[in-house]
């Protein structure tokens, strides 16, 4: 679906960016053209029956943090073995490749409370922050992009394995705001208030505090790419 501003933005709102626009005049149109567009967007989801929904961009990628299994890949980590984790695991590669393995991260720990509540009590509420990591814009050696890559596909043309230089220390730096998670299912539509950022796309629903979480504080994790100076323009 593609909408334009008249199908989000009410009749009685002005958003038209115009060329004497100050700097703040654009901020704040743009502001609230996301607002809106979010509210909207969740209200229309929600008549669809949807569930989870992420609010992140074209150029962040959903996935779980690289220490997320238990050390024989039987089962999910409790809090405080991820938290003490270090070591990568193997055949975290093979579980990310099959389809919907987030929404089986989620249905996993909101199934088993026990466990849930060991890794983090936030998991259980409507809308989740999910943080970020950081990549830059430094390309990795041709060497290490095409690495383990199959001969039929061109690792120069995937950011993610084109850029794999973190911006910040692991575990140990913020990378922006956390982007939101949100079950609609658990929610009405009285509940939505008004719409927020994609850091906070519903305020009445998504806790403020946790939009500072660093990459690594919870399973999921969504992974950011800078990306070229061309596409970055695009």
């Amino acid at each position: 679906t593609i909408w334009e501003d008249k199908d989000f933005v009410p009749s009685d709102v002005d958003l038209t960016r115009n060329p004497d626009d100050t700097p703040d005049e654009r901020r704040h149109k743009n502001i609230n053209r996301h607002a809106y567009l979010l509210f909207q967007c969740s209200k229309y989801l929600k008549r669809l029956n949807r569930t989870w929904t992420t609010y992140h961009d074209i150029d962040e990628y959903l996935t779980i943090s690289e220490d997320f299994f238990s050390p024989n890949n039987t089962r999910f980590k409790t809090r405080e073995e991820f938290i003490v984790s270090t070591s990568p695991i193997p055949n975290r590669t093979a579980f990310v490749s099959q389809p919907g393995f987030v929404l089986r991260v989620l249905q996993t720990y909101l199934n088993d409370q026990s466990n849930l509540s060991s890794v983090h009590d936030d998991l259980s509420k409507r809308c989740i922050h999910v943080p970020r990591a950081k990549y830059g814009a430094v390309e990795s050696p041709r060497e290490m992009t095409q690495k383990d890559v199959p001969f039929y596909i061109n690792a120069d043309r995937l950011d993610t394995l084109r850029y794999r230089y973190r911006t910040t220390k692991r575990k140990l730096d913020r990378d922006g705001l956390a982007k939101g998670i949100i079950d609609l299912s658990r929610i009405s539509v009285r509940d939505m208030g008004i719409g927020g950022l994609v850091h906070r796309p519903l305020p009445d629903i998504c806790p403020k505090n946790s939009t500072y979480w660093s990459y690594g504080h919870v399973p999921l994790g969504i992974k950011h790419y800078l990306g070229s100076y061309d596409s970055f323009y695009f």
